[in-house]
Order: structure tokens, then sequence, then C-alpha cells
């Protein structure tokens, strides 16, 4: 968790660089190579998050189109903060080795990217944060998967809900040793299309 009145897209949390210069840096095709970039996981994850939100943008923007009423810009500025929040490496989860000397873990913030990567591949839904709650560090302890999600306006809301669901169930077995004792997908936006009435 982030400290009070510290903003997820302060330089420290993405290890000194800004989220404009990462930006920046993505428009010019990461080149020049800044290896100081490269070499940090923070601004790596902000990189693929921008990248992401490229992407996705025209289909936002085409399914806000359709909606009504037009949205404020709160809500992009809620997208942008989470992309220094989702950045952070956040707590070591533990992974079991089969050589006692050694002490594996995956990041927090990995976690996060699997999850938003399942969300990536599903049509119609746009995660915007993803926290896990619980005690991480400890083998075993049941972990809840609380997943912010904004659906496009002219997606079946909960067929969206429960493949996001069942894709993020799946991954996380697949990739991690979380004990996961539920996935909670709250939908933070979603807009009716119009033409349905």
């Amino acid at each position: 968790m982030m400290p009070p009145g510290d903003s997820p897209l302060d330089e420290q949390n993405l290890d000194g660089h800004t989220i404009e210069e990462l930006s920046d840096y993505l428009d010019n095709g990461r080149q020049p190579t800044d290896q100081s970039i490269e070499s940090s996981a923070g601004a790596q994850n902000a990189l693929a998050a921008l990248s992401r939100l490229r992407a996705l943008a025209p289909r936002i923007l085409e399914a806000e189109a359709k909606a009504a009423p037009v949205r404020d810009a709160s809500w992009f500025k809620r997208l942008l903060d989470q992309i220094g929040v989702q950045a952070h490496a956040g707590r070591e989860i533990p992974i079991r080795s089969d050589h006692p000397e050694a002490q594996l873990s995956i990041t927090e913030g990995a976690v996060r990217a699997i999850v938003r990567a399942v969300g990536d591949e599903i049509d119609g839904v746009l995660v915007e944060r993803c926290r896990l709650d619980g005690d991480v560090e400890t083998s075993g302890e049941p972990v809840s998967v609380v997943i912010d999600v904004s659906i496009y306006a002219d997606a079946e809301a909960s067929s969206v809900i429960d493949e996001l669901r069942r894709g993020v169930e799946s991954a996380l077995s697949r990739h991690t040793e979380l004990n996961v004792s539920g996935v909670d997908i709250v939908v933070r936006d979603f807009e009716k299309d119009p033409e349905e009435d």
C-alpha cells in the first residue's frame, strides 16, 4: 500500500523516471535504448500499462461514443493513477523450490500483470486495478483477488465477468502458488448502449 500522500506516479515509484518521460520513450519506439528504464521493473510495468492503454484507447473511445452520458475526465485520471500503483512491485510471494537453500518468489506486481494479461485477451472489459487481500507472504494463507474493471457499452456484463473470473483463476493456478479463496470483480463503470433501449 502507498504511504498517505504518496502519488503512484511519483518518480520514486518509477525508479526516478516520470510518467511523461516514459510516455515519450514509448513514443520514440524505446530508442535510443535507456538502460535505466529497461532495467527498472517499475518502469517496465508502467511502459506495459501505457502500451495497453494505447492499444485499448480506440475501443474505449468507440464504446464511449455509443454510450451515454459523456464520461468526465475523472475516469481517465483514475486509469492514469493506477498505472503507477500497478507498476509498483509490492510484496514478495514465495514459491516452493526443490533446493532448500533457494528462496524463490514472484512479486505482487507480476501477479497483477498476469491478471491484466488475462483481461487484455477478453473483448469488452478493461482491467483498471487489481488488489491482493490477505497474507501473500505466507505460503498457503487464503488470498482474495479483487479486480476493478470497466465494461464496454456493447458487452454482455455477466458473460465478460464470468470469463474474466475463470481466466484469472486458471492463470494464477498455473503461474503462482497462491491459495486463491476468491476472485471478486467490481464493475466501476458500465454504460448501456442507448441503441438497446
